[in-house]
């Protein structure tokens, strides 16, 4: 039965994972198993736009349970936290802090990942975004919307990180997501941070 606080939908085909097509089951830190009921979690996808072409690939992708996304956070420095929720408040002023409403009779996941949250911008114009998401156990929570984070907006935040922060991002990077060449190619020297 779903409950009133949280809004749920199926998981969309966007969020699965490119190599096994299918939503991703396991926590790529802690190995646990994703899609049991009343397990929360992270998907967060980098994808890579061709220019010139109708085509894009994605450059990594990961899901990470609660749990885990919380240890991680916990890793990054004081400053660097304070710095991007500082740079979260700031969009939400421009934005007149209107509340992050989505009406069910007439969302589209398309139309709503078509824009990066901080900047605008779409991203059909852009070189690089992220798509992050909340999802719990087969289903993907609307009570904090997917959004998109823009090429624009994540060279400000990636500014907006320590040196310690972007060690241990790297340290997080090598330890769980590869690193693969073509992944080394595209991201080398770019500061990874989550959401």
């Amino acid at each position: 039965m779903q409950s009133d606080r949280h809004i749920k939908i199926e998981i969309p085909t966007r969020f699965f994972s490119d190599l096994e097509e299918k939503p991703f089951e396991i926590c790529q830190v802690c190995g646990k198993s994703l899609l049991r009921e009343g397990v929360s979690y992270v998907v967060e996808k980098a994808i890579k736009n061709y220019p010139g072409h109708d085509f894009s690939s994605t450059i990594y992708e990961m899901a990470i349970c609660v749990d885990c996304h919380k240890e991680i956070q916990k890793s990054m420095s004081q400053e660097s936290m304070q710095n991007l929720q500082l740079y979260y408040q700031s969009v939400m002023e421009k934005k007149g802090r209107q509340p992050m409403i989505i009406d069910l009779n007439t969302f589209n996941l398309d139309t709503w990942l078509s824009t990066c949250f901080f900047k605008g911008g779409e991203i059909k114009d852009m070189d690089e975004y992220q798509v992050v998401a909340q999802f719990e156990g087969d289903k993907m929570l609307l009570t904090m919307p997917p959004m998109v984070i823009g090429s624009a907006a994540m060279g400000e935040m990636a500014a907006l990180m320590s040196e310690k922060t972007t060690d241990e991002m790297n340290d997080f990077r090598n330890r769980f997501m590869g690193p693969s060449p073509e992944l080394e190619e595209l991201i080398h020297g770019k500061k990874l941070f989550l959401l």
